[in-house]
């Protein structure tokens, strides 16, 4: 017997001193980052903007961004979840995979909770409500009265079934007592170019999303759905001023598979904030309407457990059914 526990000693010994020696070492191949998006979408844009800062960080290390797109981001997300942890394929993706699909999506081929580490959080934006410049819609107030006045006239556009936006504009009728149409698209980006079209009253739309629209003067936001104002937009009143319980989080995290060694995490998270930190990465953030949110991994995996449970209630709210 104390010989087997001699063995089984000796055996834990060499595989913390191999794990620690692959940890040193890393990396020592290249690396596969994952943006499970459309070449040219937000989480795209920011992976290719991080990218060669955390390389560098990593003593000039092999960086190759893979664009999986598909099933709003977990397609990418899945092949992540089920890669080795050994650090060499992650994930840089915006929230809705990780912590509203789990609420969306019936056969969700991951479980954020046991499926996935937390690297470090990136960044956060804000969702807005916006309106076509030229329309007579200036205020909540005046959507909840012409909403009112005209019931199912009104529509509004999302990012599609499921996403924040479609969310948001739920929660908002059922808890105004109003009934604007839903119009989903296959992203933010369209909605917006059909708002800017004069194809709908209102859409909802990420902050980096409407931003230059409202800066040509096309557009004009006239509330956002947060929990707080925006230190950008100070004079932009909140949904829930009018209407409480109308609100959303929007923020980008770095994620690795579950497993994956704590040192091997720990120098990651090392190099994201490295690059997080330098001056022309959030002078370009900033451009993309984006708030830099450095963060521990623990930081990222105590969001992640607080907004399934935020997304879980407001998806129940809006009475969406899993898909």
């Amino acid at each position: 017997m104390k010989a087997a526990l001699k063995l089984l000693s000796a055996a834990a010994m060499v595989w913390g001193l191999t794990g620690l020696a692959a940890a040193q070492e890393y990396p020592s191949r290249e690396i596969t980052l994952m943006a499970p998006y459309p070449p040219g979408a937000l989480t795209d844009g920011v992976a290719r903007l991080l990218q060669p800062k955390i390389a560098e960080h990593l003593g000039g290390a092999t960086i190759l961004i893979d664009n999986k797109a598909g099933a709003g981001g977990a397609l990418g997300v899945g092949q992540v979840a089920r890669a080795k942890p050994d650090g060499y394929t992650l994930v840089m993706v915006v929230n809705a995979p990780i912590v509203m699909a789990p609420s969306l999506q019936a056969s969700l081929p991951y479980d954020p909770r046991t499926d996935l580490k937390g690297i470090g959080t990136i960044a956060e934006t804000y969702l807005t409500l916006a309106v076509h410049a030229d329309s007579p819609i200036k205020s909540l107030d005046d959507v909840i009265r012409m909403a009112k006045e005209q019931p199912g006239k009104l529509t509004f556009g999302s990012a599609g079934i499921g996403s924040a936006h479609h969310i948001a504009g739920e929660v908002l009728n059922k808890n105004a007592g109003i009934q604007i149409t839903h119009i989903p698209f296959q992203g933010g980006g369209p909605a917006i170019q059909n708002l800017v079209g004069k194809q709908l009253d209102m859409s909802y739309g990420t902050l980096p999303t409407v931003h230059n629209f409202v800066e040509s003067g096309d557009l004009r936001i006239i509330a956002m759905a947060e929990s707080k104002r925006v230190a950008s937009h100070p004079d932009v009143p909140l949904i829930n001023e009018t209407v409480p319980g109308v609100e959303t989080t929007t923020w980008l995290g770095f994620f690795a598979p579950a497993g994956t060694p704590d040192d091997i995490v720990a120098k990651l998270n090392e190099a994201l904030n490295y690059g997080l930190a330098q001056p022309d990465v959030q002078e370009s953030m900033a451009r993309l309407g984006l708030v830099v949110r450095p963060s521990t991994p623990a930081e990222l995996d105590e969001l992640v457990a607080k907004d399934l449970e935020f997304w879980a209630n407001a998806v129940s709210t809006a009475g969406i059914e899993k898909q």
